[in-house]
């Protein structure tokens, strides 16, 4: 019994997420995965009237790897390795609301001034 109930813990924990609201301020941009070591996707809506810009670039020398604009009210999912970052620029005038759903925890994340 014991280990039936440990299987449907480690089961239970290996298929959750993390969901979060993310605002990026106008003219900002918003690093997601400086201190990440593992792959992981990235489920992104765009809940805002204005286009922000996704970016991935390489750790190591900020290299472009990938990159789309994410329409208002568009839907996207992202694939990233462990050796990139994902950068949400906003250059619009006013705030961004972004929906990310992650199918793991992903350490390192920060805002910087565009």
């Amino acid at each position: 019994m014991k280990k039936l109930l440990f299987l449907f813990a480690l089961i239970i924990s290996s298929c959750s997420s993390f969901k979060s609201g993310l605002t990026i301020p106008a003219n900002e941009t918003f690093i997601l995965g400086e201190s990440n070591s593992k792959n992981y996707s990235a489920e992104l809506v765009n809940t805002s009237n204005n286009e922000v810009k996704i970016r991935g670039e390489k750790k190591q020398n900020g290299e472009y790897t990938q990159g789309f604009g994410l329409a208002p009210k568009g839907k996207a999912t992202v694939y990233v390795s462990s050796d990139e970052i994902i950068k949400f620029i906003n250059e619009n005038n006013e705030s961004i609301k972004v929906d990310v759903k992650l199918n793991k925890a992903v350490p390192g994340m920060r805002y910087i001034k565009n």
